[in-house]
């Protein structure tokens, strides 16, 4: 099926402007602030620390309305790109530095590498699902993150079963575990219900590389062809 399909940067101005339920959500911003002490007497590295902070800063800034919490995680470095048909937006994918998603402190499997870019969440509205346009737009982040020379993306999966409500489950934007494995994750940190996959972009750029290589050596053979054998008389 051809969606005519685009895929687009979100500017902070285009943010504001575009109406899409999804980025008026503010699950991975909203974290208890009570908490500081604890958190930070558990932070165990330098980098951790330095995260740590980052991450505080940039709470402090969006203790706004939702959509200005969206608009400073762009602001702070976050990526977002979003899927258009027809001028309708109709997915979106976050990612960015782990301290830009507050909420991640509260999982069993934290912390993630801090040297990774974390993958919070893929939003693809209802009647445009299973249609690949999740895919489309985790490779549009890959390809982005290897011209930025990244190593690898980290992000949380969700796993259904008796222990989580199946409502719960597909209103959660976090990604299902599935759709991970699928797409080349593997499994970091387990968790019975959100675990921590891993994706390392150094191997994908191997095995694009080696599937370039096919064609070409196909083609080479074809047009060398098979050896000519000679029969003595």
């Amino acid at each position: 099926m051809d969606l005519n399909l685009t895929i687009k940067d979100l500017s902070s101005a285009k943010l504001e402007k575009i109406d899409f339920k999804c980025l008026d959500c503010s699950y991975w911003f909203d974290r208890d602030m009570t908490i500081f002490f604890k958190e930070l007497f558990a932070v165990r590295s330098f980098s951790e620390l330095t995260g740590f902070l980052k991450g505080k800063l940039f709470e402090k800034s969006i203790r706004k309305n939702n959509r200005k919490k969206i608009i400073s995680f762009k602001k702070y470095g976050g990526k977002i790109k979003a899927a258009f048909i027809g001028g309708q937006c109709i997915g979106i994918i976050l990612a960015g530095n782990y301290y830009l998603f507050p909420k991640l402190r509260s999982f069993n499997v934290y912390p993630p590498d801090p040297g990774s870019t974390f993958l919070g969440c893929i939003h693809i509205i209802s009647e445009y699902r299973g249609m690949g346009i999740g895919k489309r737009l985790l490779m549009e982040i890959e390809k982005e993150l290897i011209k930025e020379k990244a190593k690898s993306i980290e992000s949380i999966g969700k796993r259904l079963n008796d222990d989580i409500d199946e409502d719960m489950y597909w209103n959660s934007p976090l990604i299902p575990f599935k759709f991970l494995i699928n797409n080349g994750f593997y499994l970091k940190k387990n968790d019975p219900l959100f675990p921590l996959l891993r994706l390392n972009l150094k191997s994908l750029v191997i095995d694009f590389a080696e599937s370039q290589l096919v064609p070409d050596k196909m083609a080479m053979e074809k047009e060398v062809g098979s050896p000519i054998i000679i029969k003595n008389k």
